[in-house]
Formats: structure tokens, sequence, C-alpha cells
């Protein structure tokens, strides 16, 4: 996601996804990559709701043999948000792969926010539940 498929396509950390350079399939979506204090970070946010979570983590990339791992529920900020890692050999080309994920939907849009696991999956998902304390959706 973070190259949107195409050689020339820049994204700097978020921003719409479809625009320039970028893959078209990739309009209405918003997406980003970056890297702070050491730790990948990956967004993504779906035009439309999506209930499954492969297509969310792959977003017009997906394909059939593409699946993630969930992990219970998880209440943040009261929303009900559903964690799950996402396998590099079953999600290829996800900027989201090694990735442990956090998945919402709220209104018409899905949303997924994830740090690549390199600290183990309890402490990667404790890092995302921080940081989805701190997010507001704006309309």
């Amino acid at each position: 996601m973070a190259s949107g498929g195409r050689p020339g396509c820049r994204i700097d950390v978020i921003g719409p996804g479809g625009l320039g350079e970028c893959d078209k399939s990739w309009k209405g979506w918003v997406v980003g990559s970056g890297i702070a204090q050491g730790e990948h970070l990956v967004i993504a946010a779906s035009p439309t709701p999506l209930r499954a979570y492969a297509r969310v983590v792959n977003g017009p990339a997906w394909y059939p043999g593409a699946h993630v791992h969930a992990f219970a529920w998880v209440t943040v900020n009261g929303r009900r948000m559903r964690p799950v890692y996402v396998p590099a050999a079953t999600n290829d080309g996800s900027a989201f792969a090694g990735h442990v994920v956090l998945i919402w939907t709220v209104g018409r849009h899905t949303y997924a926010v994830g740090f690549h696991d390199v600290s183990g999956t309890r402490n990667t998902l404790l890092l995302g539940e921080e940081l989805a304390r701190s997010i507001t959706l704006t309309s």
C-alpha cells in the first residue's frame, strides 16, 4: 500500500490513495506508512464498510488466498476492534504483512492501524491499543 502499486507514487505518512501516479484502484482509500521511534506503522481507511479483514489489510490488491489470524475482540474508547495478525505468506504485497492490526468500522468506513510485530504479539497489540486511544475520527 505504501507505494500505491506503482513507481512514482509518493505517500509521505498518510494520504488519499489513487491520486497522481498511484494505482487508480485505490481511489477513495486513505493509506499511509511511516516509521516513528523505530516502529513501522501502517494506516488504512476503506471507502466502504468491509467485513473481511483480509480485504481491509490488502485493499484493492486483495486476492482469494489472502487471510489473517484474528484474535479476541478488544474495546478501546468505546470502539469495538478486531485485532488480527497479517502473515506475509498469505498477504503478498500488503504493507500490513507482519503487522498486528486493529480493525473497526464506523459509519461508511472501515479503519485499520497496525505496527510491525517486532516485540511479540502482545506487546505490539498494546502499542496499537495505545495509538487507538488517541485517534479522533472527524467527518
